[in-house]
């Protein structure tokens, strides 16, 4: 049976006001976040392997956060791999300000899609008050599930994001703090029968990033 004609059940008046509601609530009780799209570098051609990726453009967006039950006293884990940080937060941004602000200046920006039409995974996003990063997990677009036949918000469920190598230089100096002011630091000295050798070395969420060799020593037998 056809629907009721005498309903309009979603009109393009009703998605306004929806829509001007949800950005006015995350404009009063959210915050402003940072989104760095992520931007491949090389990839291989056949199963498109990305080999060196970065973050050079940055857009300021308001995020209403959802939940951030994930930050408690249990979100660190001892893997084979090493400590892992397994915090997590769920974030709405308006798909409207994302649409009109941010996707007209990435046409044509090689990363997942050259053109995209969402929030991609792998991008990030700066969290202020906590001066982190965070990486997109999920995006989910369907999270109002077509109220008045149209959604009005993403929501993002982000981790915090470990560092792989990749370049990251927006201009913005709390986004673009070095390991060294981003992570923590590790001394090491290796001690044998010659000149005592040390190394210096950033660990950064959990795992080791480089180690820099100041001093190779001498007088070693093995």
């Amino acid at each position: 049976m056809a629907l009721n004609p005498f309903f309009l059940q979603g009109s393009q008046g009703e998605q306004r006001l929806l829509q001007d509601l949800a950005n006015e609530a995350i404009q009063i009780h959210g915050i402003e976040f940072v989104y760095m799209p992520r931007i491949f570098v090389n990839t291989k051609t056949i199963l498109r392997e990305v080999t060196t990726s970065k973050f050079d453009k940055a857009f300021p967006i308001e995020g209403y956060i959802k939940s951030y039950e994930g930050f408690d006293s249990g979100y660190n884990l001892l893997t084979k791999f090493g400590v892992r940080s397994t915090a997590n937060m769920e974030v709405l941004i308006s798909q409207e300000r994302y649409k009109e602000y941010i996707l007209p200046l990435l046409r044509g920006v090689t990363g997942l899609s050259n053109d995209p039409e969402r929030p991609l995974e792998g991008d990030l996003l700066y969290f202020p008050l906590r001066d982190i990063l965070f990486e997109i997990k999920y995006v989910d677009d369907v999270v109002d599930f077509y109220q008045l036949r149209k959604n009005y918000t993403y929501q993002l469920t982000l981790e915090p994001f470990e560092y792989g190598e990749e370049e990251i230089n927006t201009g913005l100096d709390a986004v673009d703090d070095d390991f060294r002011t981003a992570g923590y630091n590790v001394t090491m000295s290796l001690v044998s029968a010659g000149t005592t050798a040390t190394a210096f070395t950033s660990l950064v969420a959990g795992s080791i990033n480089k180690i820099d060799v100041l001093s190779g020593g001498s007088g070693y037998t093995n």
